[in-house]
C-alpha cells in the first residue's frame, strides 16, 4: 500500500473503493483506492490472497480450477468492466507483474539484526498475524517514523509469542525486512521512507521470488558467506 496524498485528521472519513480480479486459480487479488472527503486520493495498493481448501486432516492448499470457478462465479460482476484496466490474467499470476520495473536495483548501505516478539495485538481474531500491523512491527525493528509505502508478504502463519529474528537491509529511504522463525522465513516486508514514490517490481521480487530472498538470507545469516553478486533486484556492494 502506498500513501500518495496529504495526511488527514482524526475522525475524518476515507472512502475506500475496491475492485477484485479473478484471473485464475488460486489467486484472488484486489485493487484498493482510499479517497479523502474532498475526493483526493490518499493511498492505493494491491492486496492478494491464495484461495485455499482445507482437507480432513486439517492441511490446506490452493484450490483447483473447478472449485475456484464455483467460488468466484457470483463475484465476477465486480471486476473492472474494461479488461485492459485489470492487472492480472491467467498467464500472469505473480504479484510483481502488476508493478512496473524501475530499472534500478536496491542498494543498501547498512544492515542490522533485531529480535521481535510478536504481540497478541499484532494478530487478528483468529490469533494469526494481521497484515496491517506489520508496518508498526517493522518500525520497532528500524527506527524510521516516516513510512509512506510498504510491501508485505506473509509466507507462513505467525502467532502471538513467536520470536522473530529480523534481518534489515536499509539505505536513506528504503528498507528490506526478512523475518525468520524456526530457521525459516515467515514474513518479508519492504518499506519506503520520507519520499513519495511508487513501489517497483524489483522490490517485490526480493520478497516473493524464493531464490532471490534465500540468497540474501544465506548472506545475512552466515558470518563467512560471501555477498551475492549484483543483480536486477539488489546490489550489496555498498555494505
Amino acid at each position: 500500500c502506498e500513501i500518495v496524498g496529504p495526511g488527514f485528521r482524526v475522525l475524518d472519513t476515507l472512502r475506500v473503493d475496491t475492485t477484485p480480479e479473478f484471473p485464475a486459480a488460486p489467486l484472488f487479488p484486489w485493487d484498493v483506492k482510499m479517497h479523502q472527503e474532498n475526493g483526493d486520493l490518499y493511498a492505493h495498493g494491491i492486496f492478494a490472497l491464495n484461495l485455499c481448501g482445507i482437507a480432513a486432516d486439517g492441511s490446506y492448499a490452493g484450490i483447483e480450477k473447478a472449485k475456484y470457478d464455483e467460488f468466484t462465479q457470483g463475484m465476477l460482476k465486480w471486476c473492472h468492466p474494461d479488461a485492459s484496466k485489470r492487472r492480472f490474467d491467467g498467464m500472469s499470476l505473480r504479484l510483481f507483474n502488476a508493478y512496473k520495473p524501475s530499472g534500478k536495483p536496491f542498494r543498501p548501505t547498512g544492515r542490522a539484526t533485531v529480535v521481535y516478539r510478536v504481540r497478541s495485538s499484532d494478530c487478528d481474531m483468529y490469533n494469526v498475524l494481521f497484515q496491517a500491523r506489520v508496518p508498526s512491527m517493522m518500525e520497532s525493528c528500524h527506527g524510521r517514523h516516516d513510512l509512506l509505502a510498504m510491501y508485505v508478504n506473509i509466507l507462513n502463519s505467525v502467532r502471538p509469542g513467536y520470536e522473530l529474528t529480523v534481518h534489515v537491509l536499509h539505505n536513506e529511504d528504503s528498507a528490506l525486512f526478512l523475518c525468520m522463525h524456526n530457521n525459516g522465513i515467515v514474513l518479508v516486508a519492504f518499506g519506503h521512507y520520507g519520499v513519495v514514490r511508487p513501489i517497483c517490481q524489483e522490490e517485490i521480487k526480493m520478497g516473493s521470488v524464493p531464490g532471490t530472498r534465500l540468497k540474501l538470507l544465506k548472506f545475512l545469516s552466515g558470518a563467512d558467506t560471501p555477498k551475492p553478486p549484483p543483480c536486477a533486484e539488489y546490489d550489496l556492494s555498498l555494505l
